[in-house]
């Protein structure tokens, strides 16, 4: 079981013993909390002038006020927070999504970088097969050239013979 605390507190020119399970320093600053409240209000005009009983009806009205100013404030910052919570978690699926679809364009493009290897791979053995088959049909035409050239020869030697053999 808790221990119940006891300490003197100073509130409007007088000295008052609070007791409380809170700690010391708590209830310091509870009392200077109505202290100030009562400070504030002994400055409005007309504030000394009322009868003891308004004083305290005053002044109750006015820690009351300031506690509903404090939960509205409470209310809106709990609202706000929890509007970011769910922004932030918003912000997480996002992120997530986005390191998914990261890690699939990764994916995809370590795929089509393979691909475009052997791609270029495959070209580079159509271009030396190309070259090696402008190689061949050079030679081809080369041996066509000489048979060409063969076959003429022939034809001049069959045309000289044909007109050795008229003539005799």
């Amino acid at each position: 079981m808790e221990t119940k605390n006891y300490t003197e507190v100073y509130i409007a020119g007088r000295v008052y013993t609070l007791g409380g399970f809170e700690e010391e320093e708590y209830l310091q600053q509870v009392a200077a909390c109505v202290n100030t409240k009562m400070a504030e209000l002994r400055e409005q005009q007309g504030y000394l002038k009322m009868n003891t009983d308004y004083q305290n009806v005053l002044l109750a009205l006015n820690l009351a006020d300031d506690i509903f100013k404090a939960r509205r404030q409470t209310a809106a910052a709990q609202r706000k927070l929890a509007d970011q919570e769910k922004e932030a978690y918003n912000l997480r699926h996002d992120l997530v999504t986005a390191q998914i679809k990261l890690e699939s364009s990764a994916k995809q493009l370590e795929t089509n970088q393979k691909e475009l290897t052997a791609i270029k791979d495959e070209l580079a053995s159509a271009k030396d097969e190309l070259a090696s088959a402008r190689e061949e049909r050079e030679e081809k035409e080369l041996e066509l050239e000489e048979l060409k050239k063969q076959l003429e020869e022939a034809h001049r030697q069959i045309s000289q013979l044909e007109k050795q053999k008229y003539r005799r």
